[in-house]
């Protein structure tokens, strides 16, 4: 299993493609192996793809903007593609479809999910914690296990924690043909505690990385979504690097 950078977690960093530049060489210098794009600036394609290869820190997944995976998917494929990433993810479902209206979100997947998969890439969804709310008796995380089934997933595993629920048990439930990725995000008090750097708080990373072993699972990418807010978030990323390499 590898340890990688989600760039969410160092977003102020990434604002032009200059600074994203800096970003990558600053990541790779803490240690990390890959990389996850999200929130980052615009920039052509092809000259991220060559910033992660100059880096040596591949794409592995994205967050994707849900109206490009609906509504621009060919052109969202050709640019995975040239960025050598084989996950599309999707970081958070519209606040339209929460509740009952994850039928109506399932249904406009369908298609684009289908064209992903036809072009031999994957789309992941990414948890926050209303998922693990009920509809109809049934958590809406498990419709969407259930009702899509080529559907990957991104196991966030503070979320997992904040709604009172176990990621072990989730990654278990989903299998690993599911879960190419996972996120690593700390929790710093129970029961519903700010986010922290990884291994300053009460997540036992240990166990989910030794499951992932296990079943196969290739990435494991620190998400401090708060990084930026506390005034140096690589530094923030080099705590969680150091606290958790020994675990890889």
């Amino acid at each position: 299993m590898k340890l990688g950078a989600q760039f969410y977690s160092i977003r102020d960093n990434t604002t032009t493609p200059e600074d994203l530049k800096s970003a990558f060489e600053k990541i790779k210098k803490i240690g990390y192996e890959i990389s996850q794009m999200s929130a980052i600036c615009e920039i052509d394609p092809q000259l991220l793809k060559s910033y992660a290869d100059d880096y040596a820190l591949p794409i592995t997944c994205t967050h994707s903007p849900y109206d490009r995976i609906v509504n621009d998917t060919e052109a969202l494929i050709r640019d995975h593609k040239t960025y050598g990433c084989p996950t599309i993810g999707l970081g958070y479902m519209p606040n339209e479809f929460h509740g009952e209206g994850v039928y109506n979100f399932i249904e406009s997947l369908k298609e684009p999910l289908q064209k992903i998969k036809a072009a031999g890439l994957d789309l992941a969804y990414h948890n926050h914690a209303f998922e693990f709310e009920k509809v109809n008796g049934k958590l809406i995380y498990d419709i969407l296990i259930d009702e899509l089934p080529e559907l990957n997933f991104i196991i966030d595993t503070y979320w997992v924690k904040y709604a009172g629920y176990d990621s072990i048990d989730y990654i278990k439930r989903i299998g690993a043909d599911r879960i190419k990725n996972i996120h690593l995000k700390d929790m710093k008090s129970e029961p519903q505690g700010p986010i922290c750097a990884c291994g300053d708080g009460i997540i036992d990373f240990a166990p989910i990385i030794d499951l992932c072993n296990e079943l196969g699972i290739e990435n494991a990418l620190v998400e401090q979504d708060n990084a930026p807010d506390t005034g140096d978030s690589i530094a923030q990323m080099k705590i969680s690097y150091d606290n958790l390499k020994e675990l890889f």
